[in-house]
């Protein structure tokens, strides 16, 4: 069970990956690597090296997405991100969470985040989280976070755990102004 309440009382901060960052996110993944690698298909590539890191950051300062890093304490956390992969004024949220820092509500917090951030903007009229059916804890993140199961559909697995059913989450832009 998520453990909201305790993340209320801790500062956890989302910011923009910097090139500075690299080689504490290329030592966080690693420590969260077997954790990633059911559910996350960019983990099956890693390990990789901090050059390739790096770019990896830059290329996410100026694409059309906003990729975040998660701390407490100064120490990374997890991460998180804005993607347009849906169409008609909305936004996808994605996200990880180091497997030390699992069951303390870190994901949710960082979903109730993105989602203030994603609905600053006037035109984005819903924000989705997608996840295969066999991962249940991002589908308790999102319900948590006040997300509807809106539908299943069949989808290419990715990666190994997936059973290659996506879920399908949403929050509509009047049902978040309700809820504030």
């Amino acid at each position: 069970m998520h453990n909201d309440a305790s993340m209320r009382h801790v500062e956890l901060i989302l910011r923009p990956w910097t090139e500075v960052d690299a080689p504490a996110l290329t030592q966080a993944i690693a420590e969260s690597v077997e954790h990633l690698r059911p559910w996350m298909p960019w983990a099956a590539a890693e390990p990789i090296d901090l050059e390739r890191r790096r770019a990896w950051i830059r290329e996410t300062a100026v694409g059309p997405d906003r990729v975040y890093g998660l701390w407490l304490d100064g120490r990374i956390v997890g991460g998180g991100g804005l993607h347009r992969r849906i169409r008609h004024a909305g936004l996808e949220i994605g996200y990880w969470v180091h497997a030390a820092f699992l069951r303390r509500g870190i994901a949710t917090e960082a979903v109730r985040r993105l989602c203030a951030e994603a609905f600053d903007d006037e035109a984005v009229q819903r924000v989705e989280i997608h996840h295969d059916r066999a991962n249940v804890a991002s589908g308790r993140v999102a319900a948590a976070a006040g997300f509807e199961l809106v539908g299943e559909r069949p989808d290419e697995r990715k990666a190994p755990g997936e059973e290659g059913i996506e879920c399908v989450w949403r929050l509509e832009r009047a049902r978040y102004a309700r809820a504030g």
